[in-house]
């Protein structure tokens, strides 16, 4: 139940700070997460013991590590946005280690349980009534299918879209593109709002295992180019 609480708490968190006054930024607006500084206006909530999220820096550019143990704290960034005329996103990710769930092959058995991911990002749409506010959460699972929409187990108005499933690309970076407007649309059956903020979360907590993923060159608010 602790969990639980903790994991709406977070989205009540998010909603409270991203319908203040956003960052002026232009987009698309690109974290690559390549120097010390990257993560100065990112802001951590920590919940269930705190997530080590660093900036890592290597010959090529630097990378966002996440390594939780037993624990589970997020970090966002609030910005402003249109999701039908910006709709895009994309990151690259990294799976270094999964959270030990154990696989039944139901998606709705000890579903609160199974509720750790390596790997997260969120893009959340606020609101002022919390009852409206919807998020998109995608996910890396390593034994859901690909494509799979799930309905949080917390709060129905998140919406987890599997995006990257399995093994197979274990310790390697795995490039991700999504069309946020589609997306939103396949997951509540409307058209998307503003996007109010982003932020990526990787946890164990529920599981009381450990769970590492990097992160790399978010890229948000841009339109399709197809």
């Amino acid at each position: 139940m602790k969990n639980r609480k903790s994991k709406i708490a977070f989205m009540v968190f998010l909603i409270s700070l991203v319908c203040g006054i956003a960052f002026a930024i232009r987009f698309p607006q690109l974290f690559s997460f390549n120097n010390k500084k990257s993560l100065d206006k990112w802001r951590e909530k920590v919940f269930t013991g705190r997530v080590l999220y660093t900036v890592n820096l290597v010959d090529s550019g630097g990378y966002l590590s996440a390594q939780s143990e037993k624990s589970a704290s997020g970090i966002f960034y609030r910005l402003s946005f249109h999701a039908v005329k910006k709709p895009m996103v994309s990151w690259k990710w990294k799976v270094v280690k999964f959270p030990a769930k154990k696989s039944t092959g139901d998606t709705q058995e000890g579903w609160i349980e199974k509720d750790d991911y390596a790997a997260r990002v969120y893009i959340i749409f606020p609101s002022f009534l919390f009852s409206r506010t919807k998020s998109l959460e995608y996910v890396w699972d390593k034994d859901l299918p690909e494509g799979l929409i799930l309905t949080s187990p917390f709060f129905e108005n998140i919406k987890i879209i599997v995006a990257e499933s399995g093994e197979n690309n274990l310790g390697n970076w795995v490039f991700e593109e999504r069309n946020i407007r589609e997306d939103f649309k396949k997951a509540f059956g409307r058209e998307p709002g503003v996007v109010g903020a982003v932020a990526i979360m990787t946890d164990s907590d529920n599981t009381i295992s450990t769970a590492e993923a990097w992160y790399d060159e978010l890229r948000v608010g841009y339109a399709n180019e197809e």
